[in-house]
């Protein structure tokens, strides 16, 4: 089962079970008022005459049903706009619509007025000499009825109040609202604005949540329909729908047709800049969210959308950095890398861009003094070659030329943690070539080592051979050590220094083909020169 159904089924058995126990209240009064009166009535002439009121006790009766009615109405009421005014407070003020809208809550509050009205004109009929029986048992029925509705509906606005609730009813409505522009767009920003309430409150799982189901409502309603049932008026759009946007935005949206696509993940950059950087899960349930969006652009064969979620995956990690939240790169690239292997069946190309973009971003994390995330990075650039390689070994040998490339660069003026972190990927990614017998890759790998200072490549080599155990020694993002290679793959470390001793003696270690990659691996802006 889905966690839509589940939720759907958890708020289906808490509005039966608060009818039901509002129904049973109701009953148990009804049984002990004919028990006893059963009862009552034997010391009486009939049964049918002890419950027949006469004028005084009718008109009792009815003054006292009609003010309980108020008093009970007025106390449900302001309950109900207690619990309106938290929410709104708690998440948006947009939140206010989703009550005004709900059709259960004019019929429960126009039915209990009209029960009062109808028992205080019933009580202007009665006569010192006459009572309207038919009218005086209507208006306790009514007033039954009322009593039974008012407990339930209680605690269906508990319910309703909940952030689950709230969200999946939202959702609900945006399913049939697809072709409904202004009040898809509304769906989307109570969402948004609940997701954006909980980040601020501290409220993670509740944040989770709302990112999650914008996530799965693009991947598994919006862009399966996208094509289907949207004609292209639908997807014009200006300044009054993406306000704030600049007019290059505006008009790369309208070609491409990914304007509510850029609405949904601008607005998980923006979590991303809000999310406190103590509080990962939130900035990785984004990352699993947009990598969804994009395997679900690529299965249509959407491919302005799937380039799209590659410029937000990199947008996150922009964000990342000027946060200086390396605990959020973890999960961010993790993900960035899912997707790309996803992107190896239809959009090879893709999924080496992707891998361009994490080795670029790692290089800005070192850069900006957090340098264990480059070896992430390249890492997730080494395992992305090793799942390439059963769909296309071209994708791994380009990947392979991709992180030599890299360490090439870095060489000259590398901080260590970087450099170790980025050599070890490469060294993996050696000892898995020669073991699978991929030559050409074999090849590339070790020449682009071989340009490596010998006493780094000698030591670095020597911690892998040596190490025991793979546990990193903090409790972190990392779990498995840089240094740690599994022991199929450690066999192959004396090959590959024999391998490196060739490439020395050749006197072509430095010489390495490196025609036709991606232009991502090149920085958009240029490092500074450091001076000395």
């Amino acid at each position: 089962m889905t966690q839509d159904g589940t939720r759907q089924q958890a708020a289906s058995i808490g509005w039966a079970g608060a009818m039901l126990s509002g129904l049973a209240l109701v009953t148990i009064a009804l049984m002990l008022v004919v028990l006893f009166g059963v009862v009552d009535a034997l010391h009486f002439g009939s049964i049918a005459d002890f419950f027949t009121p006469d004028p005084a006790a009718a008109a009792g009766t009815l003054g006292l049903v009609g003010g309980a009615e108020g008093v009970t109405l007025s106390i449900v009421l302001l309950g109900v706009m207690f619990g309106i005014q938290t929410s709104s407070s708690r998440y948006s003020p947009r939140i206010i619509g989703i009550f005004t809208r709900n059709p259960l809550n004019a019929l429960v509050l126009s039915f209990a007025l009209a029960s009062i009205l109808y028992t205080f004109l019933v009580r202007s009929e009665i006569k010192p000499t006459f009572v309207p029986m038919a009218s005086v048992a209507v208006a306790e029925v009514l007033a039954i009825v009322n009593f039974a509705l008012l407990f339930p509906y209680v605690l269906y606005i508990f319910e309703v109040m909940r952030a689950e609730t709230l969200v999946s009813g939202i959702m609900r409505r945006a399913r049939r609202s697809l072709k409904r522009r202004n009040e898809l767009m509304t769906c989307v920003a109570q969402v948004s604005d609940i997701a954006f309430g909980s980040i601020q409150l501290g409220d993670m799982p509740v944040a989770v949540l709302g990112i999650d189901v914008l996530g799965q409502f693009l991947a598994r309603d919006y862009i399966p329909a996208k094509k289907k049932t949207l004609d292209a008026e639908w997807f014009k759009v200006g300044h009054a729908e993406l306000p704030g946007a600049s007019d290059q935005i505006i008009n790369e949206v309208n070609r491409a047709r990914t304007w509510f696509e850029y609405v949904v993940m601008s607005n998980f950059v923006d979590m991303v800049g809000l999310t406190p950087v103590h509080r990962k899960e939130a900035v990785h349930a984004i990352a699993v969210a947009t990598r969804n969006i994009g395997l679900a652009a690529i299965d249509v064969g959407d491919p302005e959308v799937a380039e799209l979620c590659v410029r937000f995956f990199n947008t996150y990690l922009r964000s990342a950095i000027n946060r200086s939240a390396p605990t959020f790169a973890s999960g961010i690239m993790n993900e960035y890398r899912r997707y790309a292997i996803g992107a190896l069946e239809w959009r090879r190309d893709l999924a080496v861009e992707a891998a361009a973009h994490l080795l670029r971003y790692g290089r800005h994390f070192d850069e900006a003094g957090m340098p264990a995330i480059f070896g992430a990075a390249a890492e997730d650039v080494a395992d992305l070659a090793i799942e390439a390689h059963v769909r296309d070994p071209q994708v791994s040998f380009r990947l392979a030329q991709l992180l030599v490339r890299n360490l090439l660069d870095l060489i000259p003026n590398a901080r260590p943690i970087g450099l170790n972190g980025l050599f070890k990927a490469v060294a993996k990614l050696t000892c898995w070539a020669m073991a699978a017998d991929e030559k050409d890759i074999t090849h590339v790998l070790v020449e682009g080592i071989a340009a490596a200072p010998p006493d780094f490549v000698d030591a670095a080599l020597g911690r892998m051979e040596s190490m025991q155990t793979g546990l990193f020694w903090e409790v972190n993002e990392r779990v498995i050590s840089f240094d740690w290679v599994e022991q199929p793959l450690r066999d192959q470390i004396p090959r590959l220094r024999s391998a490196l001793r060739r490439a020395k003696s050749a006197g072509n270690g430095a010489v390495v083909d490196l025609e036709d990659l991606p232009p991502a691996t090149r920085n958009l802006v240029p490092p500074p020169i450091q001076a000395g």
